[in-house]
């Protein structure tokens, strides 16, 4: 049995656009958001929170992890609109062998907002 890929939600980023921290923080709405969007889909890729993804000046921001695959961490993204667009990413980068998903097929929205990419483990 292997293990779905992650999509990791930091729940404690305030949004880069933002003045202040706000309660909830930008990221809990927007893993709240994405949880309630892909309740009733069979996903390729689990959701998860993270306390922090140290990306403070970039957030809101997540990261994408899988066995054998690269990492990435995305910033900058809007919890309002980007909702859908994280899905696509999501489940393209899932249904990759290496994690890598070219930067034509990524969703418009999300194709400048790559943080880092990091190197897969085994």
């Amino acid at each position: 049995m292997t293990t779905k890929p992650r999509l990791h939600i930091c729940t404690t980023c305030t949004a880069s656009s933002a003045d202040a921290a706000t309660d909830p923080r930008h990221g809990e709405v927007l893993f709240d958001k994405m949880v309630e969007t892909c309740a009733d889909q069979d996903l390729p890729f689990d959701i998860k929170p993270a306390q922090c993804l140290t990306n403070c000046k970039s957030g809101c921001s997540v990261a994408l992890s899988g066995s054998g695959r690269w990492g990435y961490v995305y910033g900058n993204l809007d919890p309002e609109t980007m909702i859908t667009d994280l899905c696509d990413l999501a489940a393209r980068y899932a249904n990759t062998t290496d994690g890598i998903v070219a930067w034509r097929e990524r969703p418009e929205s999300l194709r400048r907002n790559v943080i880092a990419r990091i190197p897969a483990l085994d």
